[in-house]
């Protein structure tokens, strides 16, 4: 995939590249990302490895960024009895599938490899969804059921959705007056002033027909137009995901991989 290089990139839109290396600077303990271009691999110890980070249900211990000329490590507590084994090995590594297996074989757990986006710039596309408003819960909530049967307890959901809608970033394909795809704004653990990921869930029987693409479009639109910069995260095997975020706007920004001990 092809990484979102800074430097190329003139105007307003350099902001979206700013925005998002802090957003990720924050969660690696780092002042500026950007600041680091070196062939070797840097380890910074950041006590915000110690806690779950809010939105989230697991601490990670360990967090590796990644991109063709930086690597940072970002580790906590948990990580220091294999620190000096860790630096010897990855600062000879080059490779993403090498440095994964040699984090998997010398911390014995599972790896996550998440690919994390920067926005470019929005397409021009004829939308076709809605910002959903407080009155259409309803509508919001059987597509919930639809999406999630097992889910017992929607008492939350509610609220959550009316937050949604004051920031205007629940937004919807509606057919035949069916909501067959939505977005929805996951909490951002930092800078939340700043940015907002885009989530987005479709109904099965819907996938493959746009439908997800025209929502996201149109959440990315309002979350330019609120000031803040849209952010899209998702796991090295989703190429659904990755396909759609290309096709809303962003450009790869970096691998991230992440252990949790």
């Amino acid at each position: 995939g092809k990484y979102f290089d800074c430097s190329y990139i003139g105007g307003f839109r350099l902001n979206y590249c700013e925005i998002t290396s802090n957003y990720y600077s924050k969660w690696l303990g780092k002042d500026n990302i950007l600041d680091i271009e070196s062939e070797q691999c840097q380890f910074i110890y950041s006590s915000e490895r110690n806690k779950i980070q809010l939105g989230y249900t697991t601490q990670y211990d360990l967090i590796l960024f990644y991109q063709p000329n930086r690597m940072i490590v970002s580790y906590g507590n948990k990580i220091l009895p294999y620190l000096e084994n860790l630096k010897r090995q990855l600062q000879e590594l080059k490779s993403l599938e090498e440095i994964k297996d040699t984090l998997n074989n010398r911390l014995e757990k599972t790896v996550h490899h998440n690919l994390k986006f920067v926005f470019d710039k929005l397409p021009t596309y004829e939308i076709k969804s809605v910002v959903l408003k407080e009155n259409q819960y309803y509508e919001y909530l059987e597509f919930f059921k639809r999406n999630n049967p097992n889910c017992e307890n929607t008492d939350w959901l509610e609220e959550y959705f009316i937050g949604m809608t004051k920031e205007r970033t629940c937004c919807g394909f509606f057919l035949d007056k069916t909501l067959v795809s939505c977005t929805d704004s996951p909490c951002m653990p930092y800078m939340s002033d700043a940015v907002q990921e885009i989530g987005i869930n479709t109904i099965e029987d819907y996938r493959g027909r746009g439908y997800a693409t025209d929502a996201c479009v149109l959440c990315a639109q309002e979350i330019v137009k609120s000031g803040k910069c849209p952010q899209w995260s998702t796991s090295a095997e989703n190429v659904a995901s990755q396909k759609l975020a290309r096709k809303v706007g962003f450009i790869k920004f970096a691998d991230v991989l992440t252990v949790t001990l």
